[in-house]
């Protein structure tokens, strides 16, 4: 149900249509107490209507403790639903939405509660057309990274927001059953008017093979028929609707790799596609290959500015070109082991990868430093010839010093 927990010009608000706790604290428990409602500062004489006035009733010594007082019976009172807890009353009452279709119509209302035929409070009301809306704050996609054939969970790298811009309840629910694979913070509750969350987006990872994935998943927004007192009202028309949310884009690969699917095929390779060497330097660089097919797969260096030293399929030694059959239950490692050749210039492995049919180049490229300090360099390098001849003599000057100090104080 709704609750007047909003303000229009410090005041606060009931929305015309939909049902509303009112709860009244008193002092003491009391047999009886009334609440009236009606448009104005004052209560006019003449007709009272719909649009106009509403007064319902508590009375302790009745059969029907809530009861309504206008003449309209039960319609815009839920007697079930009303109760007193000691010195808390709370009366559940509508009025009619009655208002014309007019964005942000209001009327200015009265409030009373009396005890025993006594006015004890009175306080001016709002009262509010139906409004409904939503605000959706959203990036275009939400990135995850996530290891292959690896069980984990990753939070995406960004957020989206659902704000309730309406004057009702908004319920927001996701189809957990649909989307097993996800979770979203702050969802499957109430939105009340003019909250607005963040929502944080979590995948989990099943042992995924390599690969991209793209997931499109959709949120229902919806008005519950239970908030309206008229379900005829024209708000109805808009009571449930779809809310897009930022498609999720999965990278299911190895840190720092680049994810190819190489379309026709059902084969992913993954491959480092820049790093650094310094000149002489000997590094393993490491692919990738899954999916199920038949593989050929030839690595080249250029032989000019880096050397292919060995080839590894799986660990074991093998030659270029290789064929295999990949699967989608594992990867196959290929292991390269590369010497920088020359400083200044940028090296070229490549892979060349046929399936199906398909051919595709991928190339590594390698920038090669100079070659890296030795021990000897960063400790400031060989002595020299030159050195230990100055070495020397510094020691033959201060023996001599030495020598005949000794020499003058035996005299």
């Amino acid at each position: 149900m709704a609750m007047i927990l909003q303000s229009h010009f410090n005041k606060p608000v009931l929305v015309a249509g939909v049902w509303h706790y009112i709860n009244i604290t008193v002092s003491q428990i009391v047999d009886d107490l009334s609440i009236r409602f009606y448009k104005g500062l004052t209560l006019s004489p003449g007709n009272k209507t719909e649009t106009n006035y509403y007064e319902w009733h508590y009375d302790r010594n009745n059969a029907l403790l809530w009861n309504d007082l206008s003449g309209y019976g039960i319609t815009y009172i839920q007697p079930d639903l009303c109760q007193n807890t000691n010195t808390v009353y709370s009366f559940c009452i509508g009025i009619k939405d009655f208002m014309p279709n007019i964005v942000g119509y209001y009327e200015n209302w009265t409030l009373e509660v009396a005890y025993a035929g006594t006015t004890i409070h009175s306080e001016g009301i709002v009262a509010e057309k139906p409004k409904t809306g939503i605000s959706l704050s959203k990036p275009s996609s939400i990135i995850f990274r996530l290891d292959p054939f690896t069980i984990m969970d990753a939070q995406g790298d960004n957020f989206f927001k659902i704000g309730n811009i309406g004057n009702i309840p908004l319920y927001v629910d996701f189809d957990n059953v649909t989307y097993g694979d996800v979770d979203i913070s702050d969802i499957n509750k109430k939105f009340l008017p003019a909250e607005t969350n963040a929502h944080y987006v979590t995948v989990h990872s099943r042992s995924w093979p390599a690969g991209i994935k793209k997931m499109d998943i959709q949120l229902n927004g919806s008005y519950p028929q239970s908030y309206f007192v008229d379900t005829n009202a024209t708000v109805t028309l808009y009571t449930s609707f779809i809310i897009d949310v930022p498609q999720l884009v999965i990278y299911v690969g190895h840190s720092n790799y680049q994810i190819e699917e190489i379309q026709g095929t059902g084969i992913t390779f993954q491959y480092i596609e820049k790093l650094d060497m310094y000149e002489g330097e000997i590094k393993d660089i490491i692919a990738y290959v899954s999916g199920n097919g038949a593989v050929i797969l030839e690595v080249l260096a250029d032989e000019k500015n880096i050397s292919a030293q060995k080839l590894y399929d799986s660990g074991i030694e093998t030659t270029s070109p290789l064929s295999f059959t990949s699967t989608n239950i594992s990867e196959r490692i290929i292991t390269t082991t590369v010497k920088a050749l020359s400083e200044g210039t940028i090296g070229i492995l490549t892979y060349r990868i046929s399936s199906n049919g398909v051919t595709k180049i991928y190339t590594t490229q390698i920038t090669i430093g100079p070659p890296a300090s030795s021990d000897e360099d960063s400790a400031g390098g060989p002595v020299s010839i030159m050195q230990i001849i100055v070495i020397i003599i510094v020691l033959l000057v201060v023996l001599y010093m030495i020598s005949s100090y000794i020499k003058n104080r035996k005299r």
